[in-house]
């Protein structure tokens, strides 16, 4: 079955919330105000500056600019809350426990107290930190990492790596890591290194082992430009791949840090046709085919795939997603539950993701979203075709994405 659409538009995006996550806790370690140009006002990035201001940052803040000014020193103690996300469970517990005689208490979300942190704990134990995790709250005493030679699962979060990696200059001596198992979301891994580069910290990385050598600190920089948020740009270049007409989002350049990006060249291989200018980048529709691809890099856009696979000419095969699991719901468990409920045959089975096109027009649906944002936005663009279908649990786009809806409306026609 085929059904287009025959809609355009230009969407505006924020800031990449993922390469700003990082410069916020680079920032922790600087001596001098920073400018940080085209921020993002998502609640992933609000719970990181709420916590940082908790050390001791402020925040002078308007719709295009950011001015961060860290302290002479950051506070010891303090009470942190996590909410959602876990990029910063992640990167402010590494963060927290490396800060010489700190005592922090982290509480966290439920949804968070079902995604893995104890890899990350261990490590950080190793290094000299004492930190205990209760099923409810992390406490923290903190001390400089020693570093050392230490061994990390890769195959469950790149985020434990980066974690490690992003707090560079408290290590008093060499830090090696070898990664363990496959590792997911590599391309993360090479945002964290290349954004910690910017500001002047090398990082050796050979694709299973990480070096730095210790003494390092970040440069002083007056400002620094957030590419546009490819990731929230992934919806608006698939529904350009289902439109008959253009639908255009911005763009900084053509070579990108986020993974993200990449899902061009996969809308290239479904048949959609791509068009990148200097400062925009155009999507509209081809004939669309099936196609199989690991996405073992870009899991966050699986979603997004499973749904334009309901449209293509015959079975899409989607590989490199066992780490969809533990992401803010299980994400394979999610798509076969409610993709089956509109009538689409979806499996899987040892490691592989099977959909076949949708061949009936689905009736009155709820498609349940798991309060998962991607699996929000991903779904609007099958409600988008069939108006019929309702979705639950809409808000969950503040997560990272807080003007999708609005954004959505202005391209209905």
């Amino acid at each position: 079955m085929r059904n287009y659409l025959d809609i355009s538009g230009y969407i505006k995006l924020e800031g990449s919330k993922s390469i700003f996550n990082r410069v916020l806790i680079i920032a922790s370690y600087l001596k001098s105000p920073i400018k940080i140009i085209n921020p993002s006002s998502c609640i992933d990035i609000e719970t990181m500056t709420d916590n940082l201001c908790k050390l001791g940052l402020k925040f002078d803040k308007s719709p295009d600019t950011w001015i961060v000014t860290p302290p002479a020193k950051l506070r010891r103690k303090g009470k942190l809350f996590i909410r959602d996300s876990g990029t910063s469970y992640r990167f402010l517990t590494a963060r927290a426990a490396s800060i010489r005689r700190s005592q922090y208490i982290i509480n966290i979300s439920d949804q968070l107290k079902q995604r893995p942190i104890k890899p990350l704990l261990d490590i950080l134990n190793k290094m000299g930190a004492a930190v205990e995790y209760n099923g409810d709250s992390l406490k923290i005493k903190g001390t400089l990492p020693i570093g050392g030679i230490l061994d990390v699962p890769a195959d469950i979060s790149s985020q434990f790596i980066s974690s490690l990696l992003l707090i560079a200059p408290s290590y008093k001596n060499d830090l090696e890591l070898f990664l363990e198992g496959e590792i997911v979301s590599r391309s993360y891994i090479d945002m964290t290194i290349k954004v910690m580069q910017d500001f002047g910290v090398i990082v050796d990385f050979d694709g299973s082992r990480i070096f730095i050598q210790a003494g390092q600190e970040y440069n002083e920089i007056d400002e620094y430009t957030i590419e546009p948020d490819y990731s929230s740009a992934c919806y608006f270049w698939a529904l350009g791949a289902l439109s008959k007409s253009v639908v255009s989002t911005n763009t900084l350049n053509k070579i990108s840090l986020q993974p993200d990006y990449q899902f061009l060249t996969i809308l290239e291989k479904i048949g959609a046709k791509i068009e990148i200018k200097m400062d925009k980048i155009n999507v509209s529709k081809g004939e669309l085919k099936s196609i199989s691809v690991n996405m073992r890099n870009i899991p966050d856009q699986v979603p997004t795939l499973a749904v334009l696979a309901l449209f293509t000419d015959s079975k899409t095969i989607i590989t490199g997603i066992e780490h969809l699991k533990y992401k803010e719901s299980n994400r394979i468990e999610a798509l076969i539950s409610e993709l089956s409920r509109i009538g689409v045959n979806i499996s899987y089975y040892n490691g592989i993701l099977m959909i076949n096109p949708l061949d009936r027009i689905p009736g009155n649906e709820i498609l349940a979203t798991y309060n998962d944002h991607r699996l929000v936005m991903a779904f609007h663009i099958l409600k988008l075709i069939f108006p019929q279908l309702s979705i639950t649990n809409a808000s969950a786009v503040a997560k990272s994405y807080p003007n999708f809806l609005n954004d959505l409306k202005s391209i209905k026609s």
